[in-house]
């Protein structure tokens, strides 16, 4: 009885042992099983969730590779053919007309300001200024000796005036004792009449004194304003001799370059006409869509490319009005002033527009199913589709609505991915 039981343990260890090496513990073997196991499973009540490990043989993950959506702005790099030209150009006109003496300055030359650039001849110029300080001259001597002629003749007048004063009062003083003489009786009617006489005549004389003061008064202020109206005239005329005495020569109104002369020795210059065309500082001139031309406003970033070097420079001008389907926009450059570019250089703007604000993920993330655009996220090891709504797309990035910053997307999503399927991937970036 006893060799029977230990028969019977052993034949026991024996199939045990057996079976576990016929057992699949690890790799593809176990991962097969696993996955046969889990795809007959029924979805019940208690059962363990997809992508969960239930009992000794864990659930398969599908291989993804996973980006990490971000929420920020997507911008894009834009280039553009651009043209140097003048930041500020004039055309400086000649003041006054004249022969050129000389021409100071050549196409190309950087002045100062007030540099002289063109001479005209000062001559007929140099006349008209001494016959200006002649009649400025005169009209002085004219209103000096017409003062003093009225100060003189008002003087005379005062005096005048006093001795009519004093004869009216001692008329009046006459008349006065006449009348207390002739209520006494020793004095005749025809003596008072005369003494009364003799005061009217003296009142007449006083008033006639004072008119004749009021009148000279009255003309000489009028005459003497008129002298002086006519030195005003003749000091302006002097001023206006000396003005264009100086305007003979032509001066640069600013620092800058000689871009063109138009006069010539010996040739006449009109005045108005250019005489020479003056610029200063540079900008790039540019053209962009006009969808663009809203993302570029006054103040943007920009970049020049030339002759192997960049040049940075800033949006100073946008009329925002399209021209032939574009809109032409210049930057000021902010290059040295002692390596000034060329003007009509030709070279490459380069500007970053703003496309959207949003959630930012891969291009290669995006699914379409008809009309409606999703990406898979994942969520506990589970692929969930989202719809999103597009914003933006530029080279590899796309900004979308509907999705949380945060989420690990897949990129390039394998076939065979479907709501639900258990997956697995690196890290997020």
């Amino acid at each position: 009885m006893a060799r029977r039981i230990a028969l019977f343990l052993l034949v026991l260890a024996v199939g045990v042992l057996l079976g576990r090496l016929s057992l699949p513990s690890s790799g593809e073997g176990g991962a097969a099983l696993g996955t046969q196991r889990e795809a007959t499973r029924s979805p019940i009540a208690g059962q363990a969730a997809p992508g969960r490990e239930s009992g000794p043989f864990p659930s398969v993950r599908l291989q993804v590779q996973l980006a990490r959506a971000e929420a920020g702005t997507l911008t894009a790099s834009r280039q553009a053919a651009g043209t140097v030209v003048p930041y500020l150009q004039v055309n400086v006109p000649a003041q006054v007309g004249g022969v050129v003496a000389r021409v100071l300055k050549a196409p190309g030359d950087r002045v100062a300001q007030g540099e002289a650039v063109v001479q005209l001849d000062p001559t007929n110029l140099e006349i008209a200024l001494r016959n200006a300080q002649a009649a400025l001259k005169s009209a002085e001597i004219n209103l000096a000796a017409q003062t003093r002629s009225i100060q003189e003749a008002r003087a005379r007048l005062r005096a005048q005036l006093a001795q009519a004063e004093a004869a009216y009062q001692a008329a009046q003083k006459a008349y006065e004792a006449a009348k207390r003489v002739h209520a006494l009786g020793g004095l005749s009617d025809a003596e008072l009449a005369q003494a009364q006489a003799n005061l009217a005549q003296a009142e007449a004389n006083l008033e006639a004194q004072k008119a004749a003061l009021a009148q000279n008064e009255r003309a000489g202020e009028e005459t003497l304003a008129a002298l002086r109206v006519a030195v005003e005239q003749a000091q302006n005329q002097v001023a206006q001799a000396e003005l264009n005495l100086k305007n003979a020569t032509l001066r640069a109104p600013f620092a800058g370059e000689v871009l063109s002369v138009a006069a010539a020795p010996g040739g006449y210059l009109a005045p108005g006409a250019t005489a020479f065309t003056l610029a200063q500082g540079r900008r790039v001139q540019f053209g962009v869509p006009p969808e663009e031309a809203a993302l570029l406003p006054v103040g943007t970033p920009v970049a020049f490319s030339y002759g192997g070097r960049t040049y940075r420079a800033r949006v100073d001008q946008n009329p925002g009005g399209a021209v032939s389907g574009s809109v032409s926009l210049t930057a000021r450059l902010e290059a040295s002033p002692e390596e000034p570019l060329p003007l009509g250089a030709a070279g490459t703007v380069v500007y970053t527009v703003t496309l959207a604000r949003g959630v930012l993920v891969p291009v290669t993330a995006l699914q379409s199913d008809g009309a409606e655009l999703f990406v898979y996220a994942v969520e506990e090891g589970v692929a969930r589709r989202k719809g999103v709504r597009l914003l933006a797309q530029a080279q590899d990035q796309a900004a979308v609505e509907g999705l949380s910053p945060g989420a690990q997307v897949v990129v390039n999503p394998p076939p065979g991915l479907l709501e639900g399927t258990p997956v697995t991937g690196g890290q997020g970036r």
